[in-house]
């Protein structure tokens, strides 16, 4: 008979262990593909601004910082986001320990397992929520800090649960926990708030009331000794670390007010466990469960510009120009990260002479703050603009004001590299040797130093980028490209193409007209196309066609330039005229002057 009884059910689990470990599986693989495959370009971003090298002097240092052992162990773990399935796996994995943690703790049983999933359900939500605070100095690993400072919590619980019951053993537990803070970050508190939140929920008046004060006390003195100069307007930042503090209003509030609801929700079930007998029918909790993790989707649903960004900074990092081209062209809104990275393939595909101005340059603007939005791109718009000692310093300055960045160090390499300081370039893969995954780049780099062509040919953008550079470079000025560039030098085309499209985006037309006339291409006899349509723009702007006569303008050119203007004037007032206009011309330099980014501001005239 009990061998029949255990062949009748699943490998001889009962109903509601089988969808127990049903949803287990389920959570497991939507994190894993959420994460790996929706999420995937995040990932690769976050693990390539963790600066984590294997020297043991940089990892002294890490951990000596406040609360540099959590922090130290997420930034390890971040690293093998390199590989986005794989830095998947590990966080799902993570996860899905979490919910047994849980369960075990808090016996949630076979009727109330959906509960089990609450904390790495929301834990994968904070995860998904940080968006342009990764431009912004921002603990990065702050993700993966929450995970493993949860299994932390969990832990100290487990200690709180053996003595619940005394006074004394509260009390030291108590006096420990946040000492604790200087390692471990704010998680300690969480720990605090669920013994004070259990303690209250079963009556423990007296152990409740020495929880907190104790708690806040020790908390702060922590904080004081991790820091040093805790002030009240610094307590924040010297007890959060490495949560976000109130500059990042919604991630802050997102993050206190989060764990709080674990640490809540978790004690208080305990108690309704302990005093009724209601239960949570099997497939109420498989709903409960599929609902968090749509919860996580929409709740983690950025704008598509966003991940659109992250994309294009993806592949841009990993050499993928053709692929960024196709993908591009996809893309139905524009910002301007994305219009820079934009310029950034059309230069390393050699296509930026005729394409630039294909795309919509209407930017989206979101509700929250673009952290840095200006100026994340600098570094490799400068170099593929032919400009790698500009490009050079601004990543210094990046990497000394904002955190420590693997792709920065990567960049200032390649900088280096290009100006022929090949001493320099030593020193920066030497640093990029002490990482797990960039190891290879650098190795690669390494054996080409001393014959410097071989690595030209395998990446041959890089020969346009070199070939581009003016004769002299202004490189202490951080500004446009058409102020770096001495005036009576003879630039190469490409570098005078580059800067007679700043004066097109700019709407500069005086001053295109000028310097297209001191061009080699007009003594070369061809314009490119754009150059064309905006010299035919002054002319039918200033109703002064003659200036057209100095120029080698094609008929089909000066022909599209004359009905857009006329369709313009005749139908200015309509509704949707840039939507209609769109369809009937397409995508053009009259295009962008009329409608693009900026189109109400003036001809500058001098």
């Amino acid at each position: 008979m009990s061998e029949t009884k255990k062949t009748g059910t699943l490998l001889g689990m009962d109903k509601e262990t089988v969808m127990h470990w049903g949803l287990r599986i389920l959570f497991f693989l939507f994190a894993w593909l959420y994460l790996g495959i929706a999420k995937e370009d995040f990932l690769y971003k976050l693990q390539e601004s963790n600066y984590f090298l294997y020297d043991h002097l940089f990892l002294q240092e890490l951990a000596s910082r406040k609360a540099g052992l959590i922090i130290l162990g997420a930034r390890f773990i971040l690293q093998f986001c390199y590989y986005p399935l794989l830095g998947a796996a590990i966080l799902a994995l993570l996860l899905s320990g979490i919910e047994m943690l849980v369960s075990t703790t808090f016996q949630t049983g076979k009727k109330w397992f959906a509960i089990g999933f609450l904390p790495p359900a929301i834990l994968l939500y904070l995860f998904n929520s940080i968006t342009y605070e990764i431009y912004d100095t921002f603990e990065i690993s702050y993700g993966i800090c929450n995970i493993i400072g949860f299994y932390y919590i969990l832990l100290l619980f487990m200690i709180y649960k053996r003595m619940k019951d005394s006074i004394v053993g509260v009390s030291i537990l108590v006096l420990l926990t946040p000492i604790t803070t200087i390692w471990m970050g704010p998680y300690p508190m969480v720990a605090l708030l669920m013994f004070f939140t259990d303690a209250l929920f079963r009556k423990k008046y007296t152990i409740a009331g020495i929880t907190l004060p104790i708690g806040i006390v020790v908390s702060y003195l922590s904080a004081r000794y991790a820091s040093y100069h805790v002030t009240p307007g610094y307590f924040s930042y010297a007890l959060l670390q490495p949560w976000p503090i109130d500059y990042y209003l919604t991630l802050h509030l997102k993050t206190i007010i989060t764990h709080a609801i674990i640490a809540i929700v978790l004690t208080s079930f305990q108690l309704y466990k302990e005093h009724t007998i209601h239960k949570l029918q099997p497939f109420a909790n498989i709903a409960i469960g599929i609902l968090l993790m749509v919860g996580v989707t929409v709740g983690c649903k950025h704008h598509k510009t966003f991940d659109d960004e992250l994309r294009l900074q993806h592949l841009a990092h990993i050499g993928e120009w053709e692929q960024m081209t196709k993908e591009m062209g996809k893309m139905k809104e524009s910002t301007r990260v994305i219009a820079a990275y934009r310029t950034i393939a059309l230069i390393a595909t050699d296509q930026l002479v005729d394409k630039i101005f294909n795309y919509d340059y209407k930017y989206y603007h979101s509700l929250f703050p673009h952290y840095c939005e200006e100026v994340s791109y600098y570094p490799e718009l400068m170099l593929l603009g032919s400009m790698p000692q500009i490009s050079y310093r601004w990543c210094m300055e990046f990497f000394t004001d904002t955190d420590k960045k693997l792709y920065l160090v990567k960049h200032m390499a390649l900088c280096s590299f290009i100006n022929e300081e090949y001493e320099l370039t030593q020193r920066y893969l030497r640093l990029l040797k002490e990482t797990q995954f960039y190891k290879q780049w650098a190795e690669e780099m390494s054996k080409c130093l001393s014959n410097p062509d071989d690595y030209y040919k395998k990446y041959p953008y890089l020969v346009r980028v070199k070939a581009g550079i003016p004769t002299m470079e202004r490189s202490g000025i951080f500004s446009g490209a058409t102020t770096v560039y001495d005036r009576f030098t003879a630039l190469p085309n490409i570098t005078a193409i580059k800067r007679l499209y700043t004066r097109l985006y700019r709407r500069q037309l005086d001053k295109l007209e000028r310097e297209t006339l001191r061009s080699h291409m007009l003594r070369e006899g061809k314009l490119p196309r754009y150059v064309q349509e905006g010299l035919v723009l002054k002319a039918r702007l200033t109703n002064n066609m003659n200036i057209l006569q100095r120029f080698p303008i094609e008929k089909d050119v000066y022909e599209y330039v004359t009905n857009f203007t006329d369709y313009y004037v005749k139908h200015y007032q309509e509704k949707d005229l840039d939507v209609k206009m769109k369809k009937k011309f397409g995508y053009s330099y009259s295009y962008f002057f009329s409608f693009g980014v900026g189109a109400d501001l003036k001809i500058e005239k001098e």
